[in-house]
């Protein structure tokens, strides 16, 4: 059993009283169930009486190790965040995200959107309507619902065995496979600790043979169910580095993870390969005849992912008080080429409580670890953030 410290102790129960004001704020805990089960039976105390035990955390943070140190000092000015909104306090959109996050988004020009619609009118075949066509490639790759869970599989075994090629796997680490629906996300990835997860993948809109391999590595190996069983083995039961024990959605860590698991598919399919292998693999086994080369696939995911930063500018119009629901839901739709239905399930992320400032962990995460890649080679700084606590701002 992992030895925890004063402080250690003292952070876990600070987070499991903050998780019984905002339903979610924890997204894994492996930690001493004890201590939950204490917590979770105890009166739920005021904000301003947990804002004094994180004044208290502050000023007994281990210093032992500069590295946890400078993680900790972070981590507890999102918590910081986090208690003075429930106790009242007001911050600023982009205020409230640098404080939860250690990042500093801004908007992005739309001219970076239109440059993509444009390489995309030259790539996508037809005449028509750009969102038509768009909408005619996606449709041709959709999925019905009895074939997902099999081709699940099929991508399971591929991205795991890619990924122990990468990294160490632990021999008794597992992932369940789940179909969900009526949920603000794609897929989730719930960390039940031990190196066991439950990766479950949302169907309230059609799910894409083209996507599958990329969701399971985002989720799975060598994202999220990778990161989590790493850092519990090193940083917790072997370093008693208590706060790794509580996964939060509102610290800056959740920038890393995203970083990793948006960066994921590419460490184990290097220079866009997963389109070859799609065209290979994944199609054949779906029934389904490509339209397109592996190439021209590739060509077409690219200008798409220009497209990623349509929903930060989105959350930024909408909670600034610039754009209302409807003009938000438009704009989403707009400039992603996207169906109604998948701009309101857009708009349902970004406007969620939990996940309103959460929105730009994705892009910041995957720009982060580029930008500190040496000559492009993503292998050796994904690998450490794999195992080490490492901020956003260091890696910048």
């Amino acid at each position: 059993m992992t030895q925890l410290d004063d402080f250690g102790r003292s952070y876990l129960r600070l987070v499991l009283e903050i998780d019984k004001h905002v339903e979610g704020y924890i997204d894994a805990y492996y930690g001493p169930e004890a201590l939950k089960a204490e917590v979770q039976a105890g009166e739920r105390r005021a904000p301003a009486a947990l804002l004094e035990d994180l004044a208290h955390l502050q000023a007994t943070i281990p210093t032992a190790d500069p590295a946890r140190h400078a993680y900790l000092a972070a981590t507890l000015r999102a918590l910081d965040c986090t208690l003075r909104a429930l106790n009242g306090e007001a911050f600023a959109y982009l205020e409230e995200v640098n404080r939860l996050y250690d990042i500093t988004p801004d908007k992005v020009d739309e001219a970076q959107f239109m440059a993509a619609h444009r390489e995309l009118d030259t790539l996508l075949p037809g005449s028509g309507n750009l969102n038509d066509r768009i909408e005619t490639y996606r449709r041709r790759y959709y999925l019905q619902p009895e074939q997902i869970l099999p081709l699940l599989e099929l991508a399971r075994a591929e991205t795991r065995q890619r990924t122990a090629a990468f990294v160490d796997l632990p021999d008794d680490e597992s992932v369940e496979i789940r179909l969900a629906h009526n949920q603000p996300w794609g897929a989730y990835n719930w960390y039940l600790g031990h190196g066991r997860s439950l990766i479950e993948f949302n169907t309230d809109v059609p799910v894409s043979a083209l996507g599958l391999i990329g969701t399971f590595a985002h989720e799975g190996y060598p994202g999220h169910h990778t990161e989590s069983l790493l850092k519990e083995n090193h940083l917790y039961r072997q370093k008693g580095c208590a706060e790794q024990a509580a996964m939060l959605l509102h610290s800056p860590a959740a920038v890393i993870a995203e970083g990793i698991a948006t960066t994921a598919v590419e460490i184990i399919f290097p220079d866009h390969s997963h389109h070859r292998w799609n065209v290979e693999v994944m199609l054949p086994a779906a029934g389904i005849e490509p339209a397109q080369t592996a190439a021209e696939m590739v060509r077409i995911a690219n200008a798409l992912k220009a497209l990623r930063y349509v929903s930060g500018n989105a959350a930024i119009l909408y909670h600034n008080g610039r754009q209302n629901r409807e003009q938000t839901i438009e704009y989403i739709q707009t400039y992603t080429l996207a169906t109604r239905q998948k701009a309101e399930k857009s708009f349902s992320f970004l406007s969620h409580p939990l996940y309103r400032s959460y929105v730009f962990t994705y892009t910041e995460g995957y720009d982060l670890i580029q930008q500190a890649a040496p000559a492009g080679d993503k292998g050796e700084v994904f690998g450490r953030l794999l195992t080490e606590q490492v901020l956003p701002s260091q890696l910048a």
